[in-house]
């Protein structure tokens, strides 16, 4: 665990640790997945009073809301881990957008707790999943910036200067001279 945290903030890149991060990603989106069916079953009928009508889905509003919020993370989840299974550029933007929809959650099940055991049992999910859980995220956006510039901390402005400087040294140093010219 300790050298898959240090792989997960540190500048290294292993293809074998970023595939198995995937992988527990999708694993964890199948976990949350089967949260979500208990979730929908388990709900009252009723939350809050309710002024708005979904019955064209054949689920209560309170539990549309939760069951809805949740399914976002599994996709934030999935996507993030399948992306980042295969190396892919857009894994930093599945990660970006899926980390925040965790603190929502959480958020939103603070303030909808009816009683101080219901807002406890909400502190320790949001404490113990919910905030994990979006900074795995971030981390893993940090690490897929790699595959962005393919190397590590490797900025697109650095590797453009790098990548001049040897086109410099292939024309003989005549840097000023523009494409059409050299052919």
């Amino acid at each position: 665990m300790r050298s898959w945290v240090k792989w997960l903030v540190g500048p290294e890149v292993d293809e074998r640790r970023a595939r198995l991060t995937g992988t527990a990603l999708l694993v964890a989106a199948l976990g949350l997945t089967v949260w979500i069916v208990y979730l929908g079953s388990a709900l009252p009928d009723q939350g809050p009073a309710q002024d708005w009508n979904t019955t064209w889905t054949g689920i209560d509003t309170w539990q549309l809301t939760w069951v809805g919020l949740d399914v976002f993370e599994v996709a934030g989840l999935a996507a993030t881990g399948w992306l980042l299974r295969g190396s892919h550029r857009e894994t930093r933007t599945a990660a970006l957008l899926a980390a925040p929809v965790f603190v929502i959650d959480g958020w939103f099940d603070m303030l909808t707790a009816a009683s101080r055991s219901d807002l406890a049992v909400s502190l320790a999910v949001l404490a113990l999943a919910e905030l994990p859980g979006a900074l795995v995220l971030l981390l893993v956006a940090r690490k897929a910036r790699q595959f962005e510039a393919g190397a590590p901390d490797e900025r697109p402005d650095r590797a453009h200067a790098e990548h001049r400087a040897l086109a410099d040294s292939h024309d003989g140093g005549r840097g000023d001279l523009d494409d059409r010219q050299r052919r």
